[in-house]
C-alpha cells in the first residue's frame, strides 16, 4: 500500500530476535543472518510509518537498532530516521534471590527474565520525529507500591518476602508513553509494553498476576491521564478468549470507552502450534476513539520456520489527526 500524506500506519512486531549475549544481535544484523533478514523483508513489505519492536536486544547507544533501521531502508522499506529505546527491565539484576533457589545472579533473579541486561527489550522506529524529551518511562514502578495491585499469596499470606516486595518492579520489560510528532503539529502518544507470559507458575500464580497487572496499568493510567491521541501498542501475552492467564484485564482494556479495538475478536497474531499452545491473539494496536481507523491487518512471514518469528506484524491505518486547539486564557488570568 503506498504511503499517503493524510494517513499513517502504526504497527507492532514481536521479532523473536533476542540473542544469548550482548552484541550478538548487532553482529547478526551486520552479517544479514536469515532470521534478521526475514524480519527486515517483512517490515519493508508492511511499510508502517511507526513500528514497535518487541524482543529486540537493547544496547546503550542503540547501535543494533540503528543498524536494523538502516537495513530496512536499504532493503526498500521506510526510512526510520527516528529511533527510541530505553533500558528494559529484562536481565536487570535485582541483587536478590527472586526465585528462592538459593543462588544469586541467575536469569530468574532479574527484574524481567534475561541472561543479560537488555536482552529481549523494546524499541520504536518512526518516520516522524519522536519527542523523546517528553517521553514517560514507568518501568521502575515497584509492583507492591500500586494500591490496586493483585499480589501473589499462598494460603492467604503474602508470597513475596519483604525484600523482594520492595524491589520487584511491575514491568517485565517496560511501560513507556512515547510521543510522535506529525508535520501538521499534531501528536499521538504510544502506550507500549511487553508483559510476562502468564505461565510457569506455582500455586501462588505470580506470573499470571503480574501479567494481568501489566495490562491493568494502562487501564489505571488512562483513568487519570489524558494524553493527546493515545494508542496502546503492546504485547500483552494475553488472549481474551484462549489460553492461560487472567483474561479480565485484557477484556477491560479492549472495551475501555476511550479506546477502540478495530480488529475482529477472532484475530490471530501468534502461531504457537510448535509448543502445543495453538493460535492466539497477544499483540495489540488499540487507537483512541478520537482517531479514525481506515484499515487494519496482520502480515505473516512468507515462510514459517524456526528461524522466523511466529508472530504476525499487526498494523492499523489511521487518519492523521488535526493538531490540538491552543488553550485560550481568560483576559482576567492574562492580566493578573
Amino acid at each position: 500500500m503506498p504511503l499517503r500524506a493524510d494517513v499513517f500506519r502504526v504497527g507492532i512486531l514481536h521479532t523473536e530476535l533476542e540473542r544469548k549475549a550482548p552484541g550478538l544481535l548487532y553482529r547478526d544484523i551486520v552479517r544479514g543472518k536469515d532470521d534478521v533478514q526475514a524480519a527486515i523483508d517483512r517490515i519493508a513489505r508492511a511499510k508502517a510509518d511507526i513500528l514497535v519492536l518487541l524482543d529486540f536486544d537493547f544496547d546503550y547507544h542503540l547501535v543494533a537498532l540503528k543498524a536494523f533501521a538502516k537495513g530496512i531502508h536499504d532493503g526498500g522499506g521506510p526510512d526510520y530516521a527516528y529511533q527510541f529505546a530505553q533500558r528494559p527491565n529484562t536481565g536487570m539484576p535485582s541483587g536478590l534471590d527472586l526465585n528462592n533457589d538459593r543462588r544469586l545472579g541467575t536469569p530468574k533473579d532479574t527484574q524481567g527474565y534475561g541472561r543479560f541486561s537488555g536482552q529481549g527489550g523494546m524499541a520504536v522506529l518512526s518516520r516522524f520525529p519522536i519527542a523523546a524529551e517528553s517521553a514517560e518511562n514507568f518501568s521502575n514502578v515497584i509492583w507492591t507500591d500500586l494500591p490496586w495491585a493483585e499480589l501473589p499469596q499462598i494460603e492467604g499470606a503474602p508470597f513475596l518476602t519483604p525484600n523482594v516486595a520492595g524491589t520487584l518492579r511491575l514491568s517485565t520489560t517496560g511501560h513507556w508513553v512515547v510521543p510522535i510528532q506529525f508535520p501538521n503539529g499534531a501528536r499521538v502518544h504510544l502506550l507500549t509494553y511487553h508483559a510476562t507470559p502468564p505461565a510457569f507458575d506455582g500455586a501462588e500464580g505470580l506470573n499470571g498476576l503480574r501479567n494481568a497487572d501489566e495490562t491493568r496499568f494502562w487501564l489505571k493510567y488512562l483513568e487519570t491521564n489524558q494524553p493527546e491521541n493515545p494508542i496502546v501498542v503492546g504485547g500483552a501475552n494475553l488472549d481474551p478468549l484462549r489460553g492461560d492467564g487472567r483474561r479480565g484485564a485484557i477484556k477491560k482494556l479492549l472495551t475501555l470507552p476511550m479506546l477502540q479495538d478495530p480488529f475482529d475478536e477472532s484475530t490471530i497474531t501468534v502461531d504457537w502450534t510448535d509448543i502445543d499452545l495453538g493460535e492466539m491473539r497477544t499483540d495489540y494496536v488499540l487507537p483512541s476513539t478520537d482517531l479514525i481507523v481506515q484499515e487494519v491487518g496482520t502480515l505473516w512471514p512468507l515462510e514459517r520456520s524456526d528461524d522466523h518469528s511466529r508472530h504476525a506484524l499487526v498494523w492499523a491505518d489511521i487518519e492523521m489527526p488535526s493538531p490540538a486547539a491552543p488553550v485560550m486564557l481568560e483576559t482576567s488570568a492574562m492580566t493578573q
